[in-house]
């Protein structure tokens, strides 16, 4: 039996988004990602799901460049001990609108977990996490 699942993107749900991100501004909107302000609905939710014994999967489209940074700033939020998987954008899918890429991946997850939420702040995701039959807790409307 599988066990279930919540999946979670970060940015815009989590923690502010920083808008600007391409190949060539990387760099500096990683760095950019330690200023994010957290976003206190977003985080005491996971921690809701956490204690109601859900496993919480991280699907994020920031880059692999990210994975350090993201985890920093997990830990300044107290979060870090609630993530039992986290999955960053490899570099060879740079180049995938963040839907696709999230697409690909919840074949993978949909593998290992029963998926029961999604939370997200993009329509286009919202919208493929709600094709795939998963229902949706829309950052943009609920905080």
């Amino acid at each position: 039996m599988k066990e279930k699942a919540i999946i979670v993107d970060i940015d815009g749900t989590l923690f502010e988004e920083v808008p600007g991100w391409t190949m060539e501004t990387d760099a500096w909107w990683v760095e950019e990602t330690l200023k994010m302000r957290e976003l206190e609905v977003g985080i005491a939710l996971i921690k809701v799901f956490k204690e109601m014994g859900f496993k919480l999967v991280f699907l994020t489209a920031r880059g692999q460049s990210c994975k350090k940074n993201t985890w920093i700033r997990f830990k300044e939020a107290g979060i870090h001990t609630l993530v039992d998987s986290m999955w960053h954008r490899p570099i060879r899918w740079s180049e995938l609108p963040p839907v696709e890429y999230k697409r690909l991946m919840m074949r993978r997850i949909m593998n290992k977990y029963d998926v029961v939420f999604a939370m997200d702040d993009s329509d286009k995701n919202i919208a493929m996490f709600k094709e795939l039959g998963i229902k949706v807790f829309d950052a943009k409307k609920w905080w």
